[in-house]
């Protein structure tokens, strides 16, 4: 009796935990609710060798547990997946610059989740809103731009650079502009406007 009991114990198995195992390895969210399983036939003792997905993995979907002898179950079960999103504590305005303090984190399920949600507050760290959010709206990338290097009327240098030979200009930006934007620039030497692309704090580099 004992060892009949032990056999039984060793060979038990859930395939509720299988199921969750699988979506948690192989899609990309950190939670995974797995209920109502539904079997088309009877599991054998042993645990499936490959499980596929037919339909889903979200709501009501259909997979296949595939064991050994060629034996498959397709197995019915309502799937629910949460992942990460980054919410507004309270009202922000265009163009204010994101810190800690006015964002929070939570979990929500991926079907309800906006196209690009950001999903860590250290990713929105010196971002600037594109608009106004109003209270516990969910941050997406669509909402925000990076801070600006350079400044509307702030003087830069202008950096004109080649393999043989580098020069170096005054000039006031005339819009301003992140890593990589390209602005336009008065060269207060030339009294030239030029379009330079910024590469840092008051750095502007005009391309031969």
């Amino acid at each position: 009796m004992i060892t009949l009991v032990l056999l039984s114990m060793l060979t038990t198995w859930s395939p509720e935990k299988v199921l969750v195992n699988y979506i948690l390895e192989n899609y990309p969210w950190p939670d995974v609710q797995v209920e109502a399983i539904a079997p088309e036939g009877d599991f054998p003792g042993e645990r499936p060798l490959e499980i596929v997905t037919e339909r889903g993995p979200m709501g009501r979907a259909l997979f296949i547990f595939r064991f050994s002898g060629d034996r498959e179950v397709r197995v019915h079960a309502r799937v629910t997946a949460r992942d990460r999103v980054v919410r507004t504590v309270r009202s922000l305005s265009r163009g204010m610059t994101l810190n800690r303090a006015v964002l929070y984190t939570t979990m929500m399920d991926v079907r309800k989740t906006p196209r690009g949600a950001v999903a860590s507050v250290s990713d929105l760290k010196g971002k600037q809103l594109k608009r106004s959010l109003a209270p516990d709206t969910v941050v997406t990338r669509a909402m925000i731009k990076e801070r600006p290097l350079i400044k509307k009327g702030e003087r830069v240098s202008i950096v004109y650079q080649s393999a043989m030979l580098k020069i170096t200009a005054p000039g006031i930006a005339r819009e301003e502009g992140g890593s990589g934007d390209g602005i336009r620039v008065l060269n207060l030497a030339s009294r030239r406007m030029i379009v330079g692309f910024v590469t840092g704090k008051g750095t502007v580099n005009v391309r031969p």
